[in-house]
């Protein structure tokens, strides 16, 4: 039940006959006596909750006058913290608040209403005011008429005048610019209607005037206190109730090592009996949302980190886990070689498949393109650092996601805007989209194995550029682009002896020349690589997809993960996109660029479509340089003029063979040759014994010039791209070898010959 509005009439209606009256002389004029008056105690506290009720009252007459907003609900609530209990509510938003008087509620609102009223009132003051200032100003003008001799334009016209200072004192005092024009209008109206009855007195016309004008002027300020069926029922103000805060779930308690069950399955199955971590234990133990760690403590000259490593299998299973949820990592530094930690997955935050959303590549490295399975981030792939590029080797058996790392890898250097693409594929039915799109492209296992010529000659190219701008690395860049060396099914080729011996040499030296080389293979044993310089070359950079060997991080440096224990689907086939990184303890698992059959198929089953497909990521983000010259020069020595701006020998849409007879092409390469003839003193070392097939870049350039009309030795030197003295050199070496004469003094002209 709600209780009654306290006003003047009921205040002191409980001091009825038969009970004490409590003022200011007698609430405190009574000694403790030792005994409590009930009734006296209720009448103390009623009196209390009274002087509560009326400083709230005062407070909020105060608050009105102020023009703040209502605040009673704060002034009310000392009483009931007076009362303690007694037929209030609790104030929102504070649960442990004293409880509010019901009553004050209604009664703010009825204090807003009079409010409201009351200054819906205000436009009528100033017409009002105006008709019993004027008639007063019309009788202090008789009066002044008939005692002196003022003429009663003057007093009437000062009274009106006072009226306008009071409205510009009005305007001053409360500064709100919005009512500016009704407080001049009232101002000047009043004047007016002051000085038209003190100067003619009272007639209907004035209180006409009077009425239209109120009415037109407060016609604003009555739409901004409206009143009505539409307007909405005022409402005091009430604080929102703060929301409350979730409750937070205790962190969970690290059990002791005599409770911990990880521990006793260590010290009962692993440390003990035929356990391969004999005298070790469990400590320290540290949970997030995905893993539990702790630290091994291993018997000292007896086990380290790669005892541990070895033996993987059998301590996953005496903890009860699945190998691959069983992490070894190597200690801080400074631990000691016979510490180690333990990571146990509770939890796969990888479990679904994430797609690939295009390349993320800061400043040669290829960004989170791929999640680690511990939850603790994403994985880079390099292309070049500070010291070159850096050699990639992708192993993993067939439906692994070897060749999808591949796709999602040459989205990324292709991206960048300064990277060309050469892609030798022996099977030839690898990826029709790297072969359509490739700067270079050699398709099929005999155009393979023809491929170390072009691959030598390229890199001669790159040597003679490196020499000419005195560097001692070329990183790839608008002026001199770089290139990708893809090659799929590297296995296919490896044990021929030219390719052996090439691509030994080449991935040795590709890392100073721009040149980023990337292979791909089914196994990690040597014999699949021609030989182990060739895999330890590549294999600075492993990326290893499931490989169905017991021994597979024993054949490369860096595998901390066997690749064997990647995890395996129902049929037994690996799950796609699961890898290993050399370096790395925690295996990843890679986005899923999928193919357009991929895609076809997810449509089918009504899978959402993903955001590219291999087709539509290449359209997108391959954007190949022109190649350098140099390196146009040297496969043009090979492979002839491009077409369309790309050399492709194969395939689908070839546009390119290899010659027939390759038996010029090992010199070019940079193979062994005939010793050149003698010339004069500052040609020899220079002087070729053998045509076009055998120059170096540079010569070729220099002979395209003469042949084209330019003789002139000046105007050759501005038309070559290569330096003056390198431009002499050629001219020095063509002469001698009598592909061009010197018909003058700084004056060539071709030789016609045979292979002109």
């Amino acid at each position: 039940m709600p209780t009654e509005t306290v006003n003047r009439k009921t205040r002191f209606a409980n001091n009825a006959t038969g009970k004490n009256k409590v003022s200011r002389k007698t609430r405190f004029g009574q000694k403790p006596t030792g005994k409590t008056n009930a009734g006296d105690l209720d009448a103390a506290i009623a009196a209390s909750l009274d002087d509560a009720v009326r400083r709230a009252q005062r407070a909020n007459s105060k608050t009105r006058k102020s023009g703040r907003r209502w605040a009673s609900d704060q002034h009310v609530t000392a009483a009931s913290k007076i009362n303690g209990q007694g037929g209030g509510q609790a104030q929102p938003g504070a649960p442990d608040a004293p409880p509010v008087p019901v009553g004050s509620y209604e009664q703010e609102r009825r204090w807003m209403i009079r409010d409201r009223n009351r200054r819906r009132r205000y436009p009528w003051l100033p017409g009002l005011g105006a008709i019993v200032w004027g008639l007063l100003a019309s009788l202090v003008a008789k009066l002044f008429t008939w005692t002196t001799s003022v003429p009663a334009e003057a007093v009437v016209g000062v009274m009106a005048g006072l009226v306008v200072v009071l409205a510009l004192a009005v305007m001053l005092h409360h500064r709100q610019p919005r009512w500016v024009p009704e407080l001049a209008a009232a101002g000047l109206g009043a004047a007016a209607v002051t000085y038209w009855i003190g100067m003619a007195g009272m007639s209907w016309q004035v209180v006409l005037v009077v009425l239209v004008g109120t009415i037109v002027g407060g016609t604003r300020w009555w739409k901004a206190h409206p009143i009505g069926p539409g307007v909405p029922r005022l409402e005091p103000y009430r604080p929102e109730p703060e929301p409350e805060p979730e409750p937070q779930e205790a962190p969970s308690s690290v059990p002791p090592p005599e409770t911990d069950p990880y521990c006793i399955a260590w010290n009962e199955n692993n440390a003990r009996g035929e356990g391969k971590a004999k005298g070790s234990r469990l400590t320290n133990r540290r949970d997030d949302e995905f893993t539990v760690t702790y630290d091994v403590e291993l018997k000292r000259g007896v086990q380290s980190l790669k005892h541990l490593l070895a033996n993987r299998e059998e301590l996953a299973g005496g903890l009860g886990e699945d190998t691959e949820r069983v992490l070894f990592k190597r200690a801080p530094r400074g631990a000691g070689a016979n510490r180690a930690v333990l990571t146990i997955i509770t939890k796969d935050p990888v479990a679904e498949t994430r797609f690939y959303t295009g390349p993320r590549v800061e400043d040669g490295v290829i960004k989170g393109v791929a999640r680690f399975i511990d939850g603790s981030g994403e994985i880079d792939i390099t292309m070049w650092d500070d010291g070159g590029t850096v050699g990639t080797m992708v192993v993993g058996s067939t439906g692994g996601g070897k060749s999808g790392a591949a796709n999602v890898l040459t989205c990324g250097a292709m991206s960048t805007g300064v990277m060309n693409l050469l892609y030798a594929d022996p099977k030839g039915n690898s990826s029709t989209a790297l072969a359509e799109r490739a700067r270079v492209a050699i398709i099929g296992k005999e155009n393979v194995l023809k491929l170390p010529y072009l691959v030598t000659a390229m890199l001669k190219a790159r040597a003679e550029l490196a020499a000419q701008l005195g560097a001692d690395q070329i990183f790839p860049s608008a002026e001199i682009p770089g290139w990708m060396f893809l090659h799929d099914e590297y296995s296919l080729i490896a044990n021929d002896p030219l390719a052996q011996k090439v691509w030994t040499e080449t991935v040795n030296i590709v890392r100073a020349y721009g040149i980023w080389a990337v292979a791909l293979n089914q196994s990690q044993g040597q014999p699949q690589w021609g030989n182990d310089h060739a895999r330890s070359a590549f294999a600075s950079q492993v990326i290893a997809f499931r490989v169905n060997s017991k021994s597979g991080s024993d054949l490369v440096p860096g595998l901390n993960f066997d690749p064997n224990e990647l995890p395996v689907d129902e049929k037994g086939r690996p799950v796609p996109g699961m890898a290993v990184h050399a370096h790395y303890d925690t295996p990843t698992r890679w986005d899923f660029l999928p193919s357009e059959a991929n895609a076809a198929r997810m449509a089918e089953k009504g899978e959402p479509a993903p955001p590219y497909t291999t087709t539509t990521a290449f359209d997108t983000f391959f954007n190949q340089p022109e190649p350098h010259w140099m390196d146009v020069l040297a496969i043009q020595a090979v492979l002839g003029p491009a077409k369309n701006g790309r050399w492709q020998v194969g395939g689908r849409g070839a546009t390119h063979q290899f010659p027939e007879s390759l038996t010029n092409l090992p010199q070019a390469a940079g193979q062994s040759s005939a010793q050149p003839k003698k010339g004069r003193w500052g040609q020899r070392g220079a002087a070729k014994s053998s045509p076009t097939g055998q120059l170096t870049p540079v010569q070729a350039e220099v002979l395209a010039i003469v042949r084209g009309g330019t003789t002139n030795t000046g105007e050759i030197i501005d038309a070559a791209k290569a330096s003056k003295s390198s431009v002499h050199d050629a001219l020095d070496t063509l002469t001698t070898l009598g592909l061009i004469c010197k018909t003058g003094r700084g004056v060539y002209e071709p030789v016609t010959t045979d292979d002109a």
